[in-house]
């Protein structure tokens, strides 16, 4: 059987009526047919990602939701990102506080996560446990100490699991080594209760998104990789 495309993206957005959501979801878990339909209309959306840059993809939208392929027929709910940079100067927070005059890495720096929150007039740096509330906007910053491969993901309170960093056809990203990189899209944190956990996974080596996300909505740590967390208690 064919479903119009149009029917689909609704469908992978949520914004069916409710029993045509379920009989979809009834098909997806038993139609190969419907199955493979809805991997080529993912692939196409993050195609169209890549295809456009940041800012001029800000322009059309101010938020995005898709879903992307995990394994042969799960699915992976893309949280809405805001396309912005909340750093008033990337200079006075990035190159120059890891990069010495001659271009040299400054000893002792590692792997690690920062998330910083924006306040009235400037933003403050988010410690582990550290509280914040629905509305916030938060930028996400990572530190490579070499050459290395990553993903960036949260999940909230009700177990829905963002991207927020990730390379090219469901894989890590190379990861620029010795310095402080922020994100190109903060994110404001919605009404999910409880809190919400960051983490930032690396390693030397090319791996999969899709077994991190999925060891990570099923309550497992992935192996084998490095890992830097942070938690944003709700309040």
């Amino acid at each position: 059987m064919s479903i119009p495309n149009w029917k689909l993206e609704r469908y992978l957005l949520g914004e069916l009526p409710e029993r045509e959501m379920a009989e979809l979801k009834t098909l997806e878990n038993k139609n190969i047919e419907f199955c493979s339909q809805l991997a080529l209309l993912r692939n196409s959306n993050e195609e169209l990602l890549a295809e456009y840059p940041a800012k001029e993809f800000a322009e059309k939208t101010q938020a995005a939701r898709w879903l992307m392929p995990l394994s042969a027929c799960a699915g992976l709910l893309i949280a809405a990102t805001v396309l912005i940079n909340i750093f008033p100067d990337e200079n006075n927070y990035a190159q120059n506080a890891v990069i010495n005059e001659d271009g040299t890495r400054v000893k002792g720096l590692k792997t690690d996560l920062e998330i910083w929150r924006k306040t009235t007039d400037s933003v403050e740096k988010l410690s582990n446990e550290s509280e914040a509330k629905a509305g916030d906007l938060l930028q996400m910053r990572y530190i490579a100490e070499e050459k290395c491969y990553g993903v960036l993901l949260s999940i909230d309170g009700n177990k829905v699991l963002t991207i927020h960093l990730s390379g090219k056809n469901g894989r890590a990203k190379e990861l620029e080594a010795g310095r402080i990189i922020s994100l190109e899209n903060s994110y404001e944190l919605d009404n999910a209760p409880k809190s919400e956990t960051f983490y930032l996974f690396t390693s030397k080596n090319e791996f999969a998104l899709a077994p991190i996300a999925e060891a990570l909505l099923s309550g497992k740590m992935p192996k084998s990789l490095q890992v830097s967390q942070i938690t944003i208690k709700k309040r």
